[in-house]
């Protein structure tokens, strides 16, 4: 009803002040080499390229006759109509349901396959008009729509009074544009005298946090920051980021000053975090700084982030997770208990060695699975008593030399370790022993019984306590028993205070890893 209503009244303002169809202008558009181009030419019935014929008007719905020669194809564009023709036509008829009918145009000039027209349709409602300006592409507003940058051409306008605005810079002009019936049936020129409007303009100066850009108008005008000019009055400016809600901050300009703005940043897009760990309070700590609740649903903005989790007694975990806009990601992080006293282990530490002729112990080992095997060397620190040497030569004692020894002894042990509580344990072991002596002269000349050894077998325990991971204090008690000797160490042993194997004790600590 609204669209008969709208004809309706077209209909009757025409018969009051419409001319009707005519053209005011029709050309060869020498440089425009649209109908000769692959994707926008057409050829007519006959495989001979056509004519285009690029109709200016502010209407749509014409219809056309081209006579026996007839219409090749049309085709509507922003503000003009392209009109197909075949080579060597001669006239045209146009009509409209509104405008009324334009018969037999006769084309002023001759119609080539392959070239571009311009005809400029005027439908009787108003004129044609070029809008110049004194300064040269100065943007231009007519009646609130931006047309472009001057100069505008052909551009059609009713009859009446139309509002034109142009700005260049701090030039602009506010002009009316008036058409009558009375204007000739020609493209009018209408020249907008523009001013330097400088005193009513302030200098502006725009700052946005997060890097964010800054757009105006419909168009980014920097990043962060953004410097210009502006006239006096209102303004609003949008601030976006990828991942984030635009935001709009409006200000006022005063001329003739400085105008710092800071605009609001966009909002970032957030989802939530949503984690159970086990056990339940545990720390976590966002990005390596940033302590966190994880017993509360946590909102962030949207990204990826690390979270550690601790907690004394376990071992700590990191996980990284991807926070999606306006979802929820959920997790369950079961921490490890701390195992102090390891069932599966390469180690490696030192102690001393407490016996007769006792010293520093090296030892180093694997455990599979609680199975403990050991390897150990102690270099000997204490010396024996003094040990006399004799020859006997025709039933007489000759004395020779007295001598010192020291003990070293290599270990290979056996056990399998048992863990008593959170931080202690035991390793009940066997093991193999080789003893060997290392003599020193103290009186007369020869070297007697260096090198002696002895073959043991022992039975002990490694008492283990775990201060913190991965480090042990040790004692480790030990039975050994001769099972053979050397002559030299049996005669050594005959003449002194030094006897193969022995109760002994090696405390000491251990690197586990």
């Amino acid at each position: 009803m609204k669209k008969l209503l709208l004809i309706a009244l077209i209909a009757i303002s025409q018969s009051v002040w419409a001319d009707g169809i005519s053209v005011l202008g029709f050309r060869l558009l020498e440089t425009d080499l649209t109908a000769n181009t692959r994707g926008t030419e057409k050829r007519d019935m006959n495989g001979d390229k056509a004519a285009l014929i690029k109709i200016v008007t502010p209407e749509q719905g014409f219809r056309f006759d081209g006579g026996s020669l007839g219409i090749v194809g049309t085709e509507q564009k922003p503000g003009e109509l392209w009109l197909y023709i075949p080579p060597r036509a001669q006239k045209i008829t146009i009509s409209h349901q509104v405008f009324g009918v334009l018969r037999d145009y006769y084309y002023p000039v001759s119609i080539q396959g392959g070239r571009t027209y311009e005809m400029l349709l005027d439908i009787g409602t108003g004129r044609y008009v070029t809008i110049t300006t004194s300064q040269a592409k100065s943007d231009v507003t007519l009646d609130g729509e931006y047309l472009g940058k001057s100069p505008i051409y052909n551009r059609y306008m009713t009859y009446g009074r139309h509002a034109v605005f142009t700005q260049n810079g701090m030039y602009e002009a506010h002009d009316t544009i008036v058409i009558t019936t009375a204007d000739e049936k020609t493209t009018k020129i209408a020249h907008v005298e523009m001013k330097n409007m400088s005193s009513h303009y302030g200098d502006v100066v725009v700052n946005v946090e997060n890097n964010a850009d800054i757009w105006y108008n419909g168009h980014q005008v920097g990043t962060s920051s953004w410097s210009t000019q502006l006239r006096e009055g209102s303004y609003t400016i949008e601030t976006r980021k990828t991942d984030c809600d635009p935001i709009k901050t409006t200000f006022t300009v005063e001329p003739r000053k400085k105008n710092n703005i800071q605009a609001a940043p966009p909002a970032p897009h957030t989802g939530r975090l949503n984690i159970y760990t086990r056990p339940r309070n545990a720390q976590g700590i966002l990005n390596g700084t940033d302590p966190i609740d994880l017993t509360q649903l946590q909102t962030l903005p949207v990204g990826t982030y690390q979270i550690q989790f601790n907690r004394k007694g376990y071992i700590s975990t990191t996980r990284e997770y991807t926070i999606k806009h306006n979802l929820t990601t959920s997790d369950t992080v079961s921490l490890e208990k701390i195992k102090y006293i390891k069932p599966n282990a390469f180690y490696f530490g030192a102690g001393y060695t407490m016996r007769p002729m006792g010293g520093i112990t090296a030892l180093a080992g694997v455990t599979l699975k609680n199975i403990d095997l050991q390897a150990s060397y102690t270099f000997g620190l204490g010396a024996s008593n003094d040990v006399l040497w004799y020859s006997i030569a025709e039933g007489n004692d000759n004395y020779q030399s007295t001598m010192t020894y020291k003990r070293s002894c290599f270990a290979v042990k056996l056990g399998y370790q048992i863990e008593l509580t959170e931080r202690l344990g035991i390793t009940p072991q066997v093991g193999y022993q080789i003893e060997q002596l290392s003599g020193t002269v103290t009186d007369g000349t020869n070297k007697y019984g260096d090198g002696a050894s002895a073959n043991c077998i022992s039975i002990g325990a490694k008492l283990l306590y775990a201060p913190v991971q991965r480090f042990y204090l040790f004692a480790a008690p030990e039975y050994s028993i001769g099972m053979s000797k050397d002559n030299n160490f049996q005669n050594i042993s005959d003449a002194s205070n030094i006897t193969a194997g022995g109760f002994m004790i090696s405390l000491g600590a251990i690197f586990n890893f």
